[in-house]
């Protein structure tokens, strides 16, 4: 487990920051990831299906002001028809499906991820991995850097999204 930290930025088009990224990021490739929703009498999960692998993730989430820290907890799935049956046996029913396509950087220890998300348009989004048992301080310093990436990139800090994808698609709860 590890705690990712991350803003979400709207984009008109990619276009908008094409240009820094190819003159000082690391193109990483392409990226389709297909995330279901699973929500059920202790919460929600996130199973995602993405180049031919399938991983589950429940997420601790704290969102202030658009910065979105969340301590992870992921598990690869070798049977997805096995996972599906244990996960309704355990009262858990299959909520919603978001769909996420677009190209991957690496910018320093940022990661930025330009693509579109289901019918809500386009993102950049900026995250920096910090240790699960890393000083508050780490993630004060990750911040900073995501902040300094977003100017980097030409953006500006009023176009941090500060919702969820979850509540811009209309799911709320847990």
């Amino acid at each position: 487990m590890g705690r990712e930290v991350e803003f979400k930025v709207r984009l008109s088009h990619p276009t908008e920051v094409e240009g820094p990224l190819k003159a000082q990021a690391t193109f990483l490739g392409n990226y389709h990831k297909v995330d279901s929703y699973f929500r059920g009498p202790k919460g929600s999960f996130r199973l995602r299906e993405a180049e031919g692998t399938a991983v589950v993730c429940r997420k601790e989430k704290t969102l202030r002001d658009g910065l979105e820290v969340n301590l992870e907890t992921e598990f690869g799935v070798d049977n997805l028809q096995a996972f599906r049956t244990f996960a309704r046996g355990l009262g858990y029913e299959e909520w919603y499906q978001k769909e996420k396509k677009g190209q991957a950087w690496r910018w320093g220890e940022v990661l930025i991820e330009v693509g579109t998300v289901g019918t809500l348009g386009w993102f950049a989004e900026l995250e920096v991995l910090v240790a699960e048992d890393a000083p508050g301080s780490a993630i004060d310093q990750a911040h900073g850097r995501l902040r300094e990436a977003l100017g980097d990139l030409g953006l500006t800090e009023d176009r941090i999204e500060p919702k969820t994808y979850s509540e811009l698609l209309g799911h709320r709860g847990r």
